[in-house]
This record gives structure tokens, C-alpha cells and sequence, in this order.
């Protein structure tokens, strides 16, 4: 029997995503995951180091494998990487109950804001944030082109199978829209003042006593759902806002700056066919000229040990 459940797979040593191609793959990946497979998507949020999903399957691990392994042989084949990518398995929780899933959700679409990569939850481009009640709460919607499948995106595998109703973007990526269950999400949150509340709520005590109503187990927390965070304190505290600045260099903004400038002066086109020494002289340039954390530089030239 199909069921919700929250899943999230994890790479922290090095960057998922390093950039808006990359994004944009996935998003198709996971559109023709959810067609594969007879899977509805309701949440998304991809983070540089990690993904969230909300679906409602029948083998949440398998949708959330094959999604991760047809991603991971894309970005092997485009960047010269071999190997799995991240950390081991696929983490999956199973929701029961409606506040459950108001919470489930709202962790995965405020994803952005917990990390620091934007000042409020709708700020962040890369989940599905602002695909519900986009009229309502003026969202200009993303508009389709539709072409025909032999020119369709480069974005896509080949001989890869997909209904009409998946409509792509300028740039050959399925909206969200054409290919999400954002109806059923918003009646989750009932209406749109009660989503903007919940995106702008802090997290306090409250969260669990609303979840206790559903009468079906122990309230999730935020740890519960960010497997591998050493510092949930830091997330909840990015909830104010207050930590995000515009001047800081985003994990893509590193990648770009590392991919685009620094790589060709080393000869190579890949951050994976650096030497050691290459990606040392790199790292003291990320380091002194741009001031950046030691643990963002080790993620986005890959050095894993």
C-alpha cells in the first residue's frame, strides 16, 4: 500500500550539485522517477550536500535508490567522477497523520533557510517552495514551452518516456507544477495564510504538541529528519534570518568560481583531475583571497582526506 514518507541521501564530503545544469538534471530525474515508477511527489529540496523528498509510494527505498544512481551516473560521466557519491543508503521516515506532514514539510521547503542559503524560506530557487498557492500569494508562475519530443531537452536520458502533462521550461526542465502533486499539499496546509505562517514559524514546543494530536508516535524533531547534522542548534538559529548574508560565496558560487577560473589555469576540466598539489595551491588561493571556511573549501575541491 502506498504511504508518505519523508526521504533524504546525503554527500557532506563533497558538493551534489556544483551547478544550475546539475540542478536542473535532477529535477528531470526526479520527474521520471515519479512517472517510472507511479510515484507522486508532494516536496523537494536540493541542497548542495544533500536532497530532501516527500512521495507517496509504494518502495520509497528503491524510488529514492534508483533516483540517487541515475543522478550519480550522470554527474560521474560529466565531471570524469567514479564511485557512489555520499554516504551510504537512503534515510526514510515513514509520515502518519497530517501534522506530521505539516512538519515534514515544512522542514523540506524551509531547507534553505535552516542552511543559511537564504534570508527566508521562499528565497531559496532550488525545492518547491513556491509552487503552492503561487496565485494567491503572487507568485508569477514559470512559463511552459512546450516542444516536440524530438527536440526535447538535453537535460533528459535518452529514449526516456514521459506523459504530456510534463511540460518543461525554457531551459528543458519539467515545472515542478506539471509533474508535482501541489494540490494535495495545499490542502495539507488548508490555506495560504496558514502556509505563509508556516513558513515564517519558529520551531518551539508548539511543533510537538501539534503532532501529538495525530496520535500516531513521537513528534519528529529536526534531527530526525537532517541525518548526519552535527549542529541542529546552528539550523535552528538560522531560522531567524539573521545569518544569511548576500555577500557570502554559496557552495555553487565556489564551484563556479573553482570550475570557471581556477581550473584552466591548472590545465584540467574537471575539479576530479586535479593533483594533489593542484588542489592544495587552490585551496591557500580559496583560503587568502576570498576568506572562505576550511570545511567549504574541502567540499567543493573534493578533498576527502
Amino acid at each position: 500500500m502506498k504511504e508518505i514518507y519523508h526521504i533524504c541521501f546525503t554527500s557532506h564530503a563533497e558538493v551534489m550539485f556544483r551547478d544550475e545544469l546539475d540542478h536542473g538534471m535532477f529535477v528531470n530525474l526526479l520527474a521520471l522517477r515519479a512517472f517510472s515508477s507511479d510515484a507522486q511527489v508532494f516536496a523537494d529540496a536540493e541542497m548542495s550536500t544533500h536532497v530532501h523528498l516527500i512521495i507517496f509510494s509504494l518502495e520509497p527505498v528503491r524510488f529514492g535508490g534508483l533516483l540517487r544512481m541515475s543522478y550519480t551516473k550522470y554527474f560521474n560521466h560529466k565531471y570524469g567522477r567514479e564511485g557512489r557519491m555520499g554516504e551510504p543508503g537512503v534515510f526514510v521516515l515513514r509520515v502518519l497523520g497530517l501534522n506530521h506532514q505539516v512538519v515534514s514539510s515544512n522542514y523540506t521547503l524551509r531547507n534553505g533557510l535552516h542552511h543559511a542559503a537564504s534570508s527566508t524560506a521562499f528565497g531559496y530557487p532550488y525545492c518547491s517552495v513556491r509552487e503552492y498557492f503561487p496565485k494567491e500569494l503572487g507568485f508569477t508562475p514559470e512559463p511552459a514551452v512546450i516542444s516536440r519530443r524530438e527536440e526535447i531537452s538535453s537535460y533528459l536520458p535518452r529514449f526516456r518516456e514521459f506523459p504530456d502533462s510534463y511540460v518543461m521550461n525554457g531551459k528543458g526542465v519539467f515545472l515542478r507544477r506539471s509533474f508535482m502533486e501541489t494540490r494535495q499539499v495545499e490542502l495539507f496546509y488548508a490555506t495560504p495564510r496558514n502556509y505563509l505562517y508556516q513558513m515564517n514559524r519558529l520551531t518551539d514546543e508548539s511543533w510537538d504538541r501539534d503532532q501529538e494530536k495525530d496520535g500516531t508516535g513521537r513528534p519528529f524533531h529536526l534531527a530526525d529528519l537532517e541525518p548526519g547534522c552535527q549542529d541542529v542548534a546552528k539550523l535552528l538559529n538560522n531560522e531567524y534570518g539573521r545569518h544569511f548574508r548576500h555577500d557570502r560565496l554559496q557552495d555553487m558560487d565556489v564551484c563556479r568560481l573553482i570550475d570557471r577560473d581556477l581550473l584552466p589555469s591548472n590545465g584540467v576540466s574537471s575539479v576530479y583531475q586535479l593533483t594533489d598539489s593542484q588542489r592544495t595551491r587552490i585551496a591557500r588561493t580559496l583560503f587568502h583571497d576570498f576568506h572562505l571556511p576550511e570545511a567549504q573549501i574541502r567540499r567543493c575541491l573534493v578533498m576527502l582526506s
